[in-house]
């Protein structure tokens, strides 16, 4: 299922009322910390794909690292949309390294396709002027009981 989590739990639980056992999978555009709180205990078995590592695995050094940032700022609330925006900004921030004293847009753009099989942690980007998507990393998780994930 590709869509808002709000539409997709919408369907999950008028499916469930409906008697269907249907095992449902959804991409991780949907949001799975939001689609798991708006089910509650309907999204048990909900698998999502996952473009980032499981956020409580600090053995994942890029992990590590990022909970470590958000807990030294008071937060605790680990999760895959803002472990994402964590390492987007660890390839902005090495993109602009490469750029230069004087980023340009040019410079940026030059500096990202030349970032080849970089590695933030664990995690691995590569960029080129034919690829633009930088991860190939996915993985599969769960909505477990009281919207827990499982890996």
């Amino acid at each position: 299922m590709i869509s808002a989590y709000t539409s997709i739990a919408e369907f999950v639980r008028e499916m469930k009322a409906a008697g269907s056992t249907t095992q449902f999978h959804n991409v991780s555009f949907v949001g799975s910390t939001a689609l798991a709180e708006a089910l509650k205990d309907e999204g048990y078995g909900v698998a999502i794909s996952q473009v980032v590592p499981f956020p409580w695995s600090p053995s994942v050094p890029v992990v590590k690292e990022y909970e470590e940032v958000l807990a030294k700022a008071g937060h605790t609330d680990f999760n895959f949309s803002s472990l994402e925006g964590y390492i987007v900004g660890k390839v902005v921030v090495e993109a602009l390294r490469r750029a230069g004293k004087e980023p340009t847009r040019e410079k940026m753009v030059t500096a990202l396709e030349s970032m080849n099989n970089v590695d933030l942690g664990d995690f691995i980007v590569s960029f080129s002027p034919a690829n633009h998507s930088g991860s190939k990393f996915v993985d599969l998780t769960m909505i477990g009981r009281k919207g827990t994930f499982i890996k």
